[in-house]
């Protein structure tokens, strides 16, 4: 089976294992999901009212309790929207504690602040697995975040042939690589075949990598 590791889609294929996000402007599309997801607090709607974020971390903290929830995220840090990067990384510092508390994987957003993201991680020490998803920039970004230890998730940014995401794709060791659509409205089996070109894989190859991938990220967080 195919895995759509992050996705926005309210709809799934039933050969595809897709796994939904929610954010917490999503509280009731969540309630009413009943497939597999990820539940996080979304850097761009991080809220600089006290009370609202309050709110917003309460939501998480329960939602994230569903059996439903996989993965706790997408959280993070974004230098280009957002409130203030300090906001940011006071929240995401938040999440990355309860991931560690409920033994749940992490989907981390980042955008122009790698630095800040390894500070937060060097200040929480989570030991559950981390995922950098739609990861789209060169492999000398790419080279210190396997260095310790991230899984990295590629989405429509690898199709160009000459982009940085694709050539970062293929520096990625497989048992670290993910696929997703995000929100795009694209079959994630298009990534597959460019992903297992990339690579030099079958998709049977391919699609056997990342399911077991999945399993590893879920099985270490349950130690």
């Amino acid at each position: 089976m195919l895995i759509d590791f992050h996705n926005h889609h309210l709809s799934s294929s039933p050969d595809v294992l897709s796994i939904r996000s929610f954010h917490q402007r999503e509280q009731e599309p969540f309630e009413q999901w009943t497939g597999p997801c990820s539940v996080g607090l979304h850097p761009w709607f991080v809220s600089e009212v006290d009370w609202v974020r309050d709110e917003q971390w309460d939501w998480l903290t329960r939602a994230a309790r569903d059996k439903k929830v996989l993965l706790l995220g997408e959280c993070g840090l974004d230098k280009l929207q957002g409130p203030d990067l300090a906001d940011q990384q006071f929240v995401f510092e938040h999440c990355l504690a309860l991931a560690e508390q409920l033994r749940k994987p992490v989907v981390i957003h980042c955008v122009r602040a790698y630095e800040e993201l390894f500070a937060s991680v060097r200040k929480i020490k989570p030991t559950v697995p981390m995922i950098i998803h739609g990861y789209a920039r060169k492999a000398t970004i790419l080279k210190p975040l396997l260095d310790q230890g991230f899984y990295v998730s590629y989405g429509a940014a690898i199709l160009p042939p000459t982009s940085a995401a694709a050539q970062s794709l293929a520096q990625t060791p497989l048992e670290k690589l993910f696929l997703e659509s995000d929100d795009k409205m694209l079959p994630i089996a298009d990534l597959y075949a460019r992903a297992a070109q990339i690579k030099g894989l079958s998709i049977q190859e391919l699609e056997t990598a990342l399911q077991n991938n999945l399993e590893t990220v879920l099985r270490e967080s349950n130690k």
